[in-house]
């Protein structure tokens, strides 16, 4: 077991790549009582019902009679299934890894579940600012896939079959393709001794995982404007900026969010000056701004609630252009976000994530963030 420390933060985390290929994060702190135990793969998959061997076992009951809270989430680089609690850590682990391991996707389970993903779709649509994002993607590039959204269509959920899971099944969720973390008040030697012991007795190997195909994207936009006609009192905008990656000439990713984030916080959030502006023209009642690295390309968001679209769309187009950055705003800017950075540590569910999130988008953990 190998100990690595969060260098600017004196965090020490513990790494071990097990027997079959599984990487194992170990994160003991003292500071909570509580623990957040995940087991994430590198694909972008859903599937959320299961049966163990050869009877079902209601897992979520038995998690739910530990004190403990169960769930999954996927993105468009990985799913991870995790469990929250207090009490019991090796039984959770043990529950989360049936879980994984134990899996039987048939026919029955799967239909059953479109339904529910259905209604998941529907109410994602209700949601404006998710269907904004959504559409801006999708309007913005013309083969990425960031076009669809995580979730899907009902159209492409009533394609989903048993036998396309497993197949998705056998040739992602391999060891080698696979990562545990553990954060929370426990012993890193026991942890992990009971992870090798759970591991012992599966017959896992490594498997070569297909390299994803990308389409070659194009400079240009699909669509450069869109009205979405909903019933409410005011206007949103969202306003999308597609740009070459390779002009900022930076490769480290996390540096170039950092940047890229500075200086759009400081000209576009609640405390800037631009916003204050735009205030007391009435032109805005709220904005804010994102930054997202989609393969080649960065995506710089600005989004507004505004009492008059077409104003707002025309002031932000001339004055993105005009940013400014000042050394004593950069200062207390850079000083939040470091600030923000250190007190993740305080929360493991925080810590559990950007661990997790490194792993699957970057293929590693940055130690000297």
């Amino acid at each position: 077991m190998i100990k690595k420390t969060f260098e600017k933060v004196d965090e020490c985390i513990f790494y071990e790549k097990l027997s079959n290929g599984i990487d194992v994060y170990l994160y003991p702190t003292k500071k909570t009582k509580n623990f957040y135990v995940s087991i994430s793969v590198k694909y972008g998959a859903r599937n959320t019902k299961f049966k163990l061997k050869d009877k079902i076992v209601e897992i979520s009951k038995r998690i739910n009679d530990l004190g403990s809270l169960a769930n999954a989430w996927t993105s468009y680089y990985g799913t991870n299934y995790n469990i929250f609690g207090s009490l019991n850590l090796e039984e959770n682990i043990r529950l989360l890894l049936d879980i994984f391991y134990n899996i039987d996707i048939n026919d029955k389970c799967v239909e059953e579940e479109k339904g529910i993903i259905g209604e998941e779709i529907d109410m994602y649509k209700d949601r404006i600012d998710s269907l904004m994002y959504s559409k801006l993607f999708d309007n913005l590039f013309t083969k990425s896939y960031v076009k669809n959204t995580v979730i899907g269509e009902r159209s492409d959920i009533e394609k989903i079959t048993a036998k396309g899971l497993n197949q998705i099944y056998d040739t992602y969720y391999s060891a080698n393709n696979t990562f545990i973390i553990v954060c929370g008040d426990f012993d890193e030697n026991n942890i992990l001794e009971f992870i090798k012991n759970y591991m012992s007795n599966l017959k896992l190997k490594e498997v070569d995982v297909p390299k994803r195909i990308q389409d070659k994207e194009t400079d240009e936009v699909n669509i450069s404007y869109e009205e979405i006609k909903k019933e409410m009192n005011i206007d949103r905008v969202k306003i999308g900026f597609k740009i070459k990656r390779d002009i900022f000439g930076i490769k480290e990713e996390s540096i170039l969010r950092a940047y890229l984030n500075l200086i759009l916080s400081l000209n576009l959030s609640a405390t800037s000056k631009l916003f204050e502006e735009y205030k007391n023209e009435n032109i805005v009642i709220s904005m804010g701004s994102g930054v997202n690295v989609i393969d080649d390309y960065v995506i710089l968001t600005v989004s507004a609630m505004c009492n008059d679209a077409n104003v707002f769309i025309d002031r932000i187009k001339k004055d993105i252009r005009n940013l400014t950055i000042n050394e004593k705003e950069f200062e207390r800017k850079r000083k939040i976000m470091l600030k923000s950075y250190i007190m993740d540590f305080d929360n493991i569910e925080d810590i559990e994530y950007n661990i997790c999130m490194s792993l699957m988008v970057e293929n590693k953990v940055n130690y000297n963030e």
